[in-house]
């Protein structure tokens, strides 16, 4: 990657996550989903029912951001609402027949980009980046939260 050769690590994890960003949102266009679309659905698989509280905390977004992404997904017929029992406020958000095929397809071509991405580093690099970038995403958290104060 000769973007990254000399920069130093955050550099080249921005570039990275740019590149892995870009190619997905061209294996998604077909679809007309984006990114963040598709994380919200992949959440819902297996699930009989999420509020979209739950949702948003899955997703790390906010109220607003949800109820527009969901409205979204609902046009497309790949979500169902239906009313809370539990809440007569609140609508459990699940998959339709539909988003769940969407979902399944989607993922065996991610599955085989993952295998691509990863094709020439070892099981044993591969866990050393996993256990590095969840020390960062920590430091990140601790950094946010000292902001915070």
């Amino acid at each position: 990657m000769e973007c990254c050769k000399d920069n130093p690590l955050g550099r080249l994890i921005y570039y990275t996550a740019q590149e892995m960003r870009n190619f997905a949102e061209k294996i998604l266009k077909p679809y007309d989903l984006t990114l963040e679309q598709l994380h919200l659905l992949k959440n819902m698989v297996g699930v009989a029912g999420l509020s979209q509280r739950q949702i948003g905390e899955l997703a790390n977004k906010t109220p607003a951001n949800i109820t527009r992404i969901l409205d979204r997904l609902a046009a497309k017929g790949l979500i169902a609402r239906k009313g809370n029992p539990d809440d007569r406020r609140s609508a459990l958000v699940s998959l339709t027949g539909k988003g769940e095929a969407l979902v399944v397809e989607v993922t065996g071509i991610f599955d085989a980009f993952s295998v691509n991405f990863l094709r020439d580093i070892s099981e044993e690099e591969q866990q050393v980046i996993r256990n590095a970038f969840a020390k960062m995403s920590l430091n990140l958290k601790k950094m946010t939260a000292d902001l915070e104060k």
